[in-house]
């Protein structure tokens, strides 16, 4: 029997196409769920846009578009950036489809019959931009002249050029006053405080887990899951005058999928999934609201969230919104997905915020990839090719090779993919000061040692190939191109439809035929 594992993107909004943050949490999701299908384990991977909002239906207008033809614009435009980033996602949804309203529907109906739900009145500030109530402690202060930020207290005067703002969209909230439906957050306080002393790794990293700890212990406040003066979204199952605020509709999108798939069926062995992974500005949505919602609507918890930080570019955070995005694919274009896979994943440990840097990109590449992974896979093809060899079984337990796949795995498992790619490259440089020490370009020349040559080479062969395992769930095409310059040309098709560790302690024949392309070309900074 297979084990299952679910993860899922965060529910990008619609009103633009994904930047190189969105591609930071979808690569992360594609990493992972690779691994875990490399390892024997049934996936699923999911992906979606979030189309129900009042931010979508203002970018259709702004664009001159009915608001269903610009969604199915920028649906295909979400799913190009995917699919051209080799982003392997096995669902892809929109919060339109009929079988979530369906599911929403039910399940607020459900939630209304349990009196979770009830009727108010209310004044509050409101971001279009986060889809989230505000308060002044949630705001920061911009100075328009300078337009310099600080911290908001009661002791600072607003005036003209000084007002609040939300500090990731830098604008003035919106005062909205309407009679909407509220959900009872309220009740889940003691609930919530007794599931995360139980669950003690339902968020991570653990800073973060510890904000959402202190926010539940201070107070929690009902929430409004309604809108009465939007026109467009999933209408209430119990009052069709109103329509269902973004966060009780787009978050069920994760039942939607294993409830109602496409296929027809049930695949409902997913839930509860076992990662979410989103940014650190929705981590309350996810780690408060989601379980109190779940819980009044009889699902389980899912196992774990795992909250990323943001890449800023010149230290001021990448959004649309601010016009300082970078396109993911122009980049890749330019250079390549690995050179972004790379850094991204090897500049900063998960949830830690970090500085987007092309210079430092391409250094990380050159170093790591182009000299010091190519350099020796070329020297082994290049002497290989002077002399006739296909061998196996010789003692190459010189560099401990079972403790870095046994991190490794445990590194995957625990989400520290910046380990990973360490411990890796570390191991690398061993194996280079190694070639180094042996010299097979001087033993090559001596016909004398040409059994100690065809060793040698064999040696860092192998000690390749069991580094190309771990590092294909990062870069899965070169990997396999990799592999067949060794002749293990169905290594791909093994890794899909195999264990990982089969061929991990599989003892290995090679051939090497032909010197082939070079796979990591250097980039000029």
């Amino acid at each position: 029997m297979k084990n299952t594992f679910y993860t899922t993107t965060p529910i990008y909004y619609t009103n633009w196409i994904p930047h190189i943050w969105h591609a930071y949490t979808s690569l992360i999701c594609d990493i992972l769920t690779t691994y875990h299908k490399i390892s024997w384990d049934k996936v699923k991977f999911a992906t979606w846009v979030d189309e129900n909002s009042q931010k979508a239906l203002d970018k259709a207008n702004e664009a001159w578009m009915e608001i269903m033809q610009y969604l199915d614009m920028m649906a295909s435009k979400h799913k190009n950036v995917w699919d051209w980033l080799g982003i392997w996602y096995t669902d892809f949804i929109r919060t339109t489809e009929k079988r979530h309203h369906d599911l929403v529907r039910e399940v607020l109906q459900k939630c209304f019959d349990t009196w979770d739900i009830y009727e108010w009145v209310y004044e509050w500030m409101y971001c279009v931009g986060c889809e989230g109530f505000k308060k002044d402690e949630d705001l920061v202060c911009l100075n328009k002249t300078t337009n310099e930020t600080f911290e908001f207290s009661p002791k600072v005067k607003m005036s003209e050029n000084i007002i609040k703002v939300c500090p990731d969209h830098l604008k003035e909230p919106q005062i909205i006053k309407e009679k909407n439906w509220f959900f009872r957050l309220s009740k889940y306080q003691k609930y919530l405080q007794d599931f995360y002393k139980n669950n003690p790794d339902f968020v991570v990293p653990q800073n973060r887990f510890n904000e959402v700890i202190a926010f539940v212990e201070r107070w929690l406040e009902d929430f409004s899951i309604s809108r009465q003066s939007n026109t467009f979204g999933i209408k209430l199952p119990f009052d069709e005058t109103q329509v269902t605020y973004v966060w009780f509709d787009a978050l069920f999108n994760y039942i939607t999928l294993c409830k109602y798939p496409d296929n027809g069926g049930d695949d409902m062995m997913f839930w509860p999934a076992n990662l979410h992974v989103v940014a650190k500005d929705i981590i309350r949505f996810h780690a408060v609201f989601w379980p109190a919602m779940l819980k009044s609507a009889w699902y389980e918890m899912p196992k774990q969230i795992l909250t990323t930080g943001y890449f800023t570019l010149d230290w001021q955070k990448i959004s649309k919104s601010l016009w300082n995005a970078i396109d993911p694919v122009e980049f890749c274009e330019k250079y390549s997905k690995d050179l972004l896979t790379l850094y991204m994943m090897s500049s900063i440990n998960i949830g830690q915020d970090g500085d987007f840097n092309t210079k430092d990109a391409i250094n990380q590449y050159n170093a790591k990839l182009a000299n010091n992974l190519w350099n020796l896979v070329n020297r082994v093809v290049v002497l290989s090719l002077k002399i006739w060899w296909k061998l196996k079984s010789w003692d190459v337990s010189f560099l401990d090779i079972k403790k870095l796949t046994k991190d490794s795995n445990n590194n995957f498992k625990n989400y520290n993919l910046k380990q990973v790619l360490d411990d890796s490259f570390k191991f690398l440089d061993k194996l280079n000061d190694f070639t180094t020490k042996k010299e097979p370009w001087q033993t090559i020349k001596d016909e004398t040692k040409l059994e100690e040559t065809k060793e040698i080479l064999y040696t860092i062969a192998e000690w390749l190939r069991q580094v190309w395992l771990i590092l294909f769930p990062f870069f899965p095409e070169k990997m396999e191109e990799m592999f067949k310059k060794f002749w293990l040309n169905d290594y791909k098709e093994v890794l899909e439809n195999w264990w990982l560790i089969n061929l991990q302690n599989k003892q290995e024949t090679f051939n090497i035929l032909e010197k082939g392309s070079n796979l990591y070309d250097r980039f000029e900074v």
